[in-house]
């Protein structure tokens, strides 16, 4: 398996990435049943942030992603035994028809091949199942700082654009198995109050800052800390958030 451009990333996604918030889980509950007991598939698991979480809501978590040094992280900080961790492509999750109760994706749905990916979890998803997806993304949209901060994002880092934060494209990529009944979702609001400095870690983390040429991604960093400085001189940040979240059912057999 080729080796995924996340490893290089895996010190700063693990020191500075957020986890989730609780109110995704309660509607995750809502619609699916109690997460306690349940076989959970988690694709693109990267440092086990919502591995910690949904195993620490009872269910039997088989956490997959194909960056062994991202992988290496989430097992070294997830104590339950209700976790395996397996180094797999969630397009070809090594699981056997219908065994899942849920399939879930924390931060990483967008990664998964178009079609292929709808299909195989459709596959290994129970009749009556759920597939989920849910982003934390920043939204201090019409602050002055913030919007600077996007668009200095969008004119820098090739394929960004602010308008993908709208998680309800996803529906369109499960509903084209045929396989689901109309998506639902869920928005949860809430602030991240960070340093700095760990703001620029967790910039750094983003698959679009690595991306980038070494200089260039120093500049593109230094232009955030200018902004972040400017709109927070005492080095502390407070950034609103929403946690937006999809689901769909997998239709009876």
């Amino acid at each position: 398996m080729a080796r995924s451009m996340f490893d290089a990333l895996a010190g700063d996604y693990d020191a500075a990435r957020p986890s989730y918030p609780d109110g995704v889980y309660r509607a995750i509950e809502d619609a699916a049943g109690p997460l306690a007991g349940k076989l959970v598939l988690e694709g693109g698991a990267g440092t086990g942030i919502a591995t910690r979480q949904l195993a620490g809501r009872g269910a039997r978590v088989v956490a997959l992603d194909i960056a062994e040094q991202m992988l290496r992280r989430a097992r070294a900080h997830t104590r339950s035994p209700q976790a395996c961790f397996v180094i797999a492509d969630g397009n070809a999750a090594p699981l056997r028809d219908g065994c899942v109760d849920l399939a879930c994706f924390a931060q990483s749905w967008h990664w998964f091949a178009g079609e292929r990916a709808p299909r195989e979890i459709a596959r290994v998803l129970r009749p009556g199942g759920y597939w989920a997806a849910w982003w934390n993304t920043e939204w201090a949209d019409g602050e002055k700082w913030f919007d600077a901060y996007q668009s200095l994002l969008e004119s820098t880092c090739p394929g960004y654009d602010r308008r993908h934060r709208d998680a309800r494209w996803a529906d369109d990529s499960i509903d084209q198995a045929g396989l689901f009944e109309p998506g639902t979702g869920a928005e949860v609001p809430w602030t991240w109050t960070l340093s700095v400095s760990k703001w620029l870690a967790y910039e750094r983390s983003k698959s679009y800052v690595g991306r980038l040429p070494r200089a260039g991604r120093d500049v593109l960093l230094s232009r955030i800390e200018e902004i972040a400085d400017g709109r927070f001189p005492g080095g502390q940040m407070s950034v609103p958030y929403r946690t937006r979240l999809r689901l769909a059912r997998r239709r009876p057999s």
